[in-house]
């Protein structure tokens, strides 16, 4: 397993940051797709510490951490 930095860009210019653990950056990418695409109140939460409004995304990177 790789260790992953995820940036959500924001249109207020924020960026955010969430770190995964995947095999391969297509699998970090995954994960995220996933979340946003079952959340049927327009948040998305990650584990206890981050909460993000899907409107307010306007882009993903993502980084694998050395």
């Amino acid at each position: 397993m790789k260790t992953f930095e995820i940036e959500f860009h924001l249109v207020n210019g924020e960026v955010l940051t969430y770190m995964v653990e995947a095999d391969t950056r297509y699998e970090a990418l995954e994960s995220i797709y996933q979340s946003f695409r079952h959340a049927s109140d327009g948040f998305v939460q990650f584990e206890d510490e981050l909460i993000v409004m899907l409107d307010h995304v306007t882009y993903v990177k993502v980084f694998e951490v050395n």
